[in-house]
């Protein structure tokens, strides 16, 4: 399963492949100095596992363009937010014309001067305003690529979040599947600790045998439960984070609760006995039967087929703070995006645009079981695997994290707090207070700023009814 922290992955150290007219060679990278040929591309692409997939992409295209040749590396990085291979590549002057990125570090990477805007190319290219070209892909992942009043990529793909249940154990424990059923809505956090109430077991000395639920691990996390609450992470209108709210606070303290509740440390024993570090994927608390809720993406459908087929299991919403509240999810997703000395020439405009565009998701979509951005194929009922519909639907009241230019500051800060709340090592008091500080100055060195327009707003451009089932 890929991890969602990291960028890239390698093939291995200086691995790369060159696609020209559907045959493989290999390739180098372009010496210091020298002219670019603008009917060569040369991408930094997906992880290594997926590398393959990518390849049908690249064939496909050159099919249709065998006069361009596009040459695809996969370049290590070492997790969120990390910049230090196309910092080193820029400066190098090594860069490559088109670069998979997480699309959370679009913005972050545009403040520093990293990537290019591709409004020019839009406008050249396309014939069209760049507001009018991104409306075809789903606003919150072209917000995730705007910055300063310019776009800086395509948004490649999106992940809501969901909850999966091992149904053949809430049945054994007599839990109400009424409650279950995604049909109903969200259960509430109420109605969730009654469930573990009525599930989660101990042994004498306290050791755990079997758990509901653990609000910290896989996609959940304090940053999650504080969108699920509505907080702000910023203010347009003051230009300034805002992690010291008592909106914030307020979540931070319910989830110390929640921590002292469950008690860290012999649930993270129980993780350490049933899902060890460095497990093979067919080893989870989740698919040993001893974990009824599982926090997870729809890439967690392939896994439910690739290692439990045998598991009956099925995906709702995730809680929510009050009974009757309408469902929640968060997405994120990747992006191609264009770093500062690439060739801006108008194969490489072509073959960014078919990639994250209708055709390039069509082909990629389906087999790594993500949710296209682009509408189009949305759309399309071979543009994604329909066994993660439930996911798809959840675009439509999906959140996604606030595209800052300190965005890694703001998803460290908020995963520190989250460790030192599990390890009850400091107040939410002081821990709201020590994020807002550690934060908020680099951020008031780019104000003023303001989200884009509309953000955290319904797409008027996409309707998820109008996806075919």
């Amino acid at each position: 399963m890929i991890n969602r922290r990291t960028l890239l992955k390698a093939l291995g150290a200086g691995a790369s492949v060159t696609i020209a007219g559907g045959s493989i060679v290999g390739c180098t990278n372009r010496p210091v100095g020298e002219e670019r040929d603008p009917n060569v591309v040369k991408m930094w692409g997906i992880w290594a596992s997926d590398a393959e997939k990518e390849m049908e992409v690249v064939e496909a295209f050159t099919e249709q363009n065998p006069d361009v040749k596009i040459q695809v590396s996969q370049v290590p990085s070492n997790g969120q937010g990390d910049a230090s291979s196309v910092i080193t590549a820029v400066r190098g002057r090594t860069g490559p014309d088109i670069y998979f990125l997480d699309r959370f570090n679009g913005a972050q990477f545009a403040s520093l001067g990293l990537l290019e805007p591709i409004d020019g190319l839009i406008e050249e290219h396309e014939g069209m305003s760049p507001e009018e070209f991104m409306s075809g892909w789903v606003k919150f992942a072209t917000d995730e690529l705007y910055y300063d009043g310019h776009y800086y990529g395509l948004p490649m793909d999106t992940d809501t979040r969901g909850m999966y249940v091992n149904m053949d154990l809430a049945r054994d424990a007599g839990i109400d599947l009424d409650l279950l059923d995604p049909e109903n809505g969200p259960m509430s956090y109420d109605q969730l600790w009654e469930i573990e109430e009525q599930f989660s077991v101990q042994d004498k000395r306290g050791t755990y045998e079997r758990v509901t639920w653990i609000p910290w691990d896989d996609q959940a996390s304090l940053l999650m439960w504080a969108m699920a609450n509505d907080v702000d992470f910023f203010s347009n209108e003051e230009c300034k984070m805002l992690l010291d709210t008592q909106e914030m606070l307020d979540v931070a303290t319910m989830y110390r609760g929640w921590v002292e509740r469950l008690d860290f440390h012999r649930l993270d024993a129980f993780k350490a006995t049933y899902q060890p570090p460095n497990a093979p994927p067919t080893q989870t608390s989740f698919f040993s039967d001893r974990q009824l809720f599982q926090i997870s993406g729809p890439w967690g459908v392939q896994g439910q087929a690739d290692y439990k087929p045998d598991m009956d299991y099925q995906v709702t919403h995730l809680p929510v703070p009050n009974e009757g509240d309408d469902p929640f999810t968060w997405a994120g997703g990747f992006a191609l995006a264009m770093p500062k000395g690439a060739s801006m020439s108008k194969a490489a405009w072509d073959f960014f645009k078919f990639y994250a565009g209708y055709e390039g998701q069509k082909i990629m979509m389906p087999q790594i079981s993500r949710i296209p951005t682009n509408i189009e194929t949305v759309k399309d009922p071979e543009g994604w695997n329909r066994d993660i519909s439930f996911f798809v639907e959840l675009m439509a009241v999906a959140k996604s994290r606030p595209p800052l230019p300190v965005g890694t500051k703001l998803w460290d800060a908020m995963f520190t707090m989250q460790g030192s709340l599990n390890q009850g090592s400091d107040t939410p008091e002081n821990l709201v207070k020590e994020a807002q500080a550690y934060v908020d100055p680099t951020m008031q060195q780019f104000c003023p700023i303001e989200l884009p327009e509309g953000f955290g707003e319904p797409d008027p451009n996409f309707d998820v009814s109008d996806v075919e089932e």
